[in-house]
């Protein structure tokens, strides 16, 4: 019997072998030939062509269409989302709520409401719920806290997220009115996340309530966001007196406190306690070189330790550029050691770009300063002096620099514009900029000349379509795509978001091939918020000569997000963050492309200065 059945099994694996093989899943979800004039569409901020594609009889179309508009956000829209509202399926009434969040008027906002009531889907109904509060929150509608805590108590995920960071950023007559209501949150609150984000918000109130609760978190919250928080609410509610807790900070495990406790240090003044400070000096991370200068900066202030210190910063002498732009700025806090005449030097100099830029923030601060020191000459005479400076800046050529200075001037009045920003300034600095590459600085200076001129504000004029989606290589990239970034403080695996921002994905993955990412540095960290690297210049103001449209996804900006910064809707290039917390300010605004999956522990580690080794795809 056993040998009988051996002609049936040899059949089979016979016809098993000669089977059609089974057609392989696409990569993403492009693919689909229907979703092409959505994209197409989408990339040229064709809403019209949007508003029809919302019509298709297809509801893979519908809803994708409604997502597209959530990227485009015209205003224009708004009839053909409120009519998808009427859609008779889920989806496409969840992704056009969605899109409405962002674009809905107070008008708009009010249908909105009186369709919810006639919503009998409880995930639609939901969808209302988290539109309209994202809608007012974005447009600052909320005038009492208490519908806000109701939002953060009957809610979940990124909402409570949302809800916690609209409650720290209502004004400071809210909380005064409400505390009692939010101490009550804070102190039912488990989620650490949503803790930090509550207490960051007692910093709109002052006197010396909280206090003790404030030096507990700052020295043993159980996270560093905990930690980090209180800490800089420390340093909002005191005026006279800085408390103890602000100093054991410099020697916590984490690298982001650290950076938080120097910060809140550095902005007392002459509260500052010199002999706490050099207490802690050895118990800092050696490793932590930034940590370091900017401590041996603080004691540079005091004169008990001044000549100790300027000696021990000259040994030091770093030579890679971030460490040595914190060593510049540690060593000005004694404007006897460089003198004007030697940071006017460096930051015209080819020295790296963010040496280049601590030397302008220097020398522009001794400048200002001096600016304001009673004299006998006019205020005008007095500005004409100063005025060499500013031009010499403007016409460098360096786009940071140029960007830096008008963002410094935003306020200045016209008289004073017209002294250090003429016109002939203005053209010798525009006609040394590249029209895209540096867009960030001449949209700064467009708005300096509208000031200067008496002109209402120009609206950032939209930015040409410039850089197409390459059809066969999107086609060939796998949603959900990895890389790895190596670093010296360990690795980080992210993966791409191809089938909700195909475009963001596409260029980060042709820039990771080319090998561009390869040794470029991370320029910046806000602890607890994000890290931030990839520019080509080094210092933030650098970008591509090509930009991006700003994709927006159903994924919110968590703690792992990777987005990429711009310097306004439609200008995204090279430049990516990852960010530390949950961040729903961003959701919306940003393009988040991506997450990081493994590594976290490593993006909390880093520092400004650490390098991407090498950033590679992961097959």
């Amino acid at each position: 019997m056993k040998h009988a059945l051996w002609p049936f099994l040899a059949v089979v694996v016979v016809a098993c072998s000669t089977r059609e093989p089974l057609p392989s899943e696409p990569p993403n979800r492009w693919a689909d030939e229907r979703l092409w004039p959505i994209l197409e569409a989408q990339e040229h901020r064709n809403t019209a062509s949007l508003c029809a594609l919302l019509k298709d009889t297809s509801a893979t179309v519908r809803a994708a269409t409604a997502l597209a508009l959530a990227s485009v956000q015209d205003s224009t829209s708004v009839p053909c989302l409120m009519e998808a509202l009427e859609d008779s399926v889920t989806e496409v009434r969840v992704t056009a709520l969605f899109a409405l969040g962002f674009i809905a008027n107070d008008s708009t906002v009010d249908r909105m409401a009186e369709f919810s009531d006639r919503e009998r889907d409880s995930t639609v109904h939901r969808a209302y719920q988290s539109a309209l509060f994202l809608n007012l929150q974005r447009r600052d509608r909320f005038e009492d806290l208490r519908p806000v805590i109701f939002h953060l108590e009957r809610n979940g995920g990124q909402e409570r997220a949302r809800a916690a960071d609209a409650i720290r950023r209502m004004p400071a007559r809210q909380w005064l009115q409400d505390s009692a209501l939010v101490r009550r949150a804070l102190e039912l609150e488990n989620d650490p996340e949503i803790r930090a984000l509550l207490i960051r918000g007692l910093a709109a109130l002052r006197g010396g309530g909280d206090i003790v609760m404030l030096k507990e978190l700052a020295l043993h919250g159980r996270t560093p966001s905990i930690r980090i928080s209180a800490l800089r609410t420390l340093g909002h509610r005191f005026v006279n007196e800085k408390p103890v807790a602000l100093y054991g900070p410099l020697a916590d495990p984490e690298p982001m406190v650290r950076a938080v406790a120097l910060e809140q240090l550095g902005g007392i003044g002459d509260h500052l306690q010199a002999d706490s400070v050099l207490a802690m000096l050895p118990r800092i991370d050696e490793r932590d070189s930034l940590a370091r200068i900017g401590t041996l900066g603080l004691l540079l202030r005091s004169s008990a330790h001044n000549h100790d210190m300027k000696e021990e910063l000259r040994r030091r002498r770093p030579t890679q550029p971030y460490l040595r732009a914190e060593w510049l700025r540690a060593l000005a806090h004694d404007d006897t050691v460089i003198t004007e005449d030697s940071l006017e030097k460096i930051m015209l100099s080819g020295e790296h770009p963010a040496v280049r830029q601590v030397a302008f923030e220097l020398l522009s601060t001794r400048v200002r300063y001096r600016s304001m020191m009673p004299r006998a000459i006019t205020p005008d005479m007095q500005l004409r002096e100063e005025a060499p400076f500013y031009h010499k800046v403007f016409q460098s050529g360096d786009a940071g620099l140029i960007s830096a200075l008008a963002e410094q001037l935003r306020m200045s009045s016209p008289e004073d514009l017209s002294i250090l920003f003429p016109k002939v300034v203005e053209e010798k600095a525009l006609a040394s900029l590249h029209p895209i590459r540096d867009l960030e600085a001449i949209q700064l200076m467009q708005e300096l000349v509208a000031r200067r001129d008496g002109l209402p504000p120009k609206a950032s004029s939209a930015i040409p379509f410039n850089h197409p989606i390459d059809r066969a290589r999107l086609l060939a990239l796998e949603q959900g795509q990895q890389y790895r970034i190596s670093t010296s403080k360990g690795e980080i695996i992210i993966a791409t978001d191809v089938d909700e921002c195909p475009g963001s994905s596409l260029a980060f993955d042709s820039l990771v091939t080319a090998g561009y990412y390869n040794g470029k540095a991370f320029h910046r960290m806000v602890p607890d918020f994000v890290v931030q690297g990839g520019c080509p210049r080094g210092d933030g103001y650098g970008g591509m000569p090509w930009t991006l449209r700003t994709e927006i996804g159903r994924s919110p900006f968590t703690a792992g997000s990777v987005g990429l910064a711009s310097a306004g809707r439609d200008t995204e290039s090279c430049q990516f963050f990852i960010t530390h917390i949950a961040t729903p300010h961003l959701d919306g605004r940003y393009t988040r492309f991506g997450e990081v999956v493994e590594g976290m522990d490593v993006v909390y580690r880093l520092t400004v200065g650490d390098v991407m080794q090498r950033v590679e795809r992961v097959d």
